[in-house]
């Protein structure tokens, strides 16, 4: 018999991923969703997911400033706190799940480019569920995976992040590969490296390391850093994890 989902929070929040974005097979999401059903919380949440993913999917236009400005504040108050259900810290607010979907679709991430993935469609990868298990280490600074021949690094021991599972994506016929890692104190990051050329965009601020550029954006919860390695574009996102931490993930690879 199949694992509840409320019975591990990771877990959990890894099955709900899959329910939202279609990546589980029928069966098994079909048994989730009667268990959701039966949860008012984790069907508002599911809700939210799903509505922000089709937004995702959805839009990919430019915006001027005076609509970022708009939407940014329509996500200040739209996120207004509310009662954390116990098992679960993926929700937020419906209104503000709309708008934060609104700001990273119409403003942060259009790209022009129909030949490559956008920015938005990358930090969407980063932030879904793994569907392969962790990869093995390889040495002491990198994992047995790479992407465009970038092998990712292994951070448990440098910087203390364990790599919780992997996926593999064709996105605007580039292969995105992501490996997802957490913290001890439970913060989560995906990391994504997108194969070819680099990914044009606009927006944030930049960093520069060692000679490299590290772009920097947040908008409400999400926070990610860009830059290419390689001549490929990487980018590492989550949620409340914050620019200093988002540049030391991104400088502790660059041995790797």
């Amino acid at each position: 018999m199949s694992e509840p989902m409320h019975d591990h929070r990771d877990f959990a929040e890894a099955e709900l991923a899959r329910v939202a974005d279609g990546s589980l097979v029928p069966e098994r999401e079909a048994q989730l969703r009667r268990e959701i059903a039966a949860d008012p919380e984790l069907s508002a949440a599911l809700a939210d997911q799903e509505r922000a993913i089709a937004l995702l999917r959805a839009v990919d236009v430019s915006a001027p400033a005076a609509l970022r400005g708009a939407v940014a504040q329509q996500l200040r108050q739209a996120a207004r706190p509310r009662r954390r259900w116990p098992r679960l810290r993926l929700a937020l607010p419906a209104a503000a799940t709309v708008a934060l979907a609104t700001v990273l679709a119409v403003v942060l991430f259009a790209g022009g480019d129909t030949r490559a993935p956008s920015l938005r469609q990358t930090v969407h990868l980063t932030l879904a569920a793994a569907i392969s298990p962790p990869p093995a280490e390889r040495g002491t600074r990198a994992l047995d995976i790479s992407s465009a021949g970038i092998p990712f690094p292994y951070w448990q021991q440098t910087v203390g992040w364990r790599a919780l599972g992997s996926r593999t994506d064709r996105v605007a016929n580039r292969t995105v590969v992501t490996v997802f890692y957490r913290a001890h104190d439970g913060r989560r990051v995906g990391y994504a490296i997108v194969g070819g050329a680099p990914i044009p965009f606009r927006a944030g601020r930049v960093v520069t390391r060692g000679g490299v550029s590290y772009w920097l954006l947040q908008e409400g919860t999400i926070e990610l850093v860009t830059w290419r390695r390689a001549g490929h574009t990487c980018v590492i996102a989550g949620r409340g994890v914050g620019p200093g931490t988002l540049l030391r993930l991104a400088t502790a690879d660059v041995a790797a």
